[in-house]
């Protein structure tokens, strides 16, 4: 079968035909992850990508643009893991199959890994203290100015009606909308996900879609309105 999509392969990149075995590895804390195992003429490299969370499991065959490989390890269950990491620029996915096979198991989450190391102590912000006389000054204007807010709002919410229930909760996933899609929202009927916001947000923007009732098509990486 011709694969049916394709992206931009970046520059340096190693395009090879492969299968891609993705798999939902569950976490003790609840809630899920995905990775990947991918099989070439290079070798079995394990992979990483935050994309790989819209993914169902399952084995998908195609052709695949490795942009770089690299030895990394990790610490579970009493054990270290020393695997070959490949990082995916792009991919064209030419069929599926829901069968993932036995794989091991010993995964740590990709976003647990990304957060260690991102830690950095961070240098507490000088403060400077205002004199005692400006900051009394302050306050009896800070007073004056709240008490005539005050009125105004007072004013302003006699002037406004109030919501129903529906529609207080409409607003408020709205604004919820908002804080998770950002530029993609108002959503449309296909909506392709940007997966460099990193992996906590790109979660969160695929449960909010599956709640919305959008189903992902894997052959055209996009999420589809039912």
């Amino acid at each position: 079968m011709k694969p049916s999509h394709t992206t931009p392969v970046a520059a340096f990149a190693v395009v090879v035909p492969g299968t891609l075995i993705i798999r939902d590895v569950p976490k003790r804390a609840g809630g899920s992850f995905k990775v990947g195992k991918l099989s070439t003429q290079l070798g079995q490299f394990e992979v990483k990508n935050p994309e790989l969370d819209q993914y169902d499991a399952g084995t998908y065959s195609g052709n695949f643009a490795i942009e770089r490989i690299y030895p990394s390890h990790y610490i579970a269950g009493g054990k270290i893991v020393i695997e070959m990491r490949a990082v995916l620029s792009s991919f064209a996915l030419a069929g599926f199959d829901a069968e993932t096979g036995e794989v091991e198991t010993l995964d740590v989450d990709p976003a647990e890994e990304e957060a260690k190391d991102a830690v950095t102590v961070a240098p507490e912000p000088a403060t400077e203290k205002k004199p005692v006389q400006a900051e009394a000054a302050t306050d009896v204007e800070s007073a004056a100015t709240g008490e005539a807010k005050g009125t105004e709002a007072a004013t302003d919410d006699a002037d406004k009606q109030v919501m129903s229930v529906e529609e207080e909760r409409a607003f408020r996933d709205a604004q919820m909308d908002k804080d998770t899609f950002g530029d993609l929202y108002p959503l449309e009927a296909e909506v392709k996900l940007d997966p460099t916001v990193g992996r906590t947000k790109l979660r969160s923007q695929c449960d909010r879609l599956k709640s919305l009732g959008y189903k992902f098509v894997a052959a055209r990486q996009v999420w589809v309105k039912a």
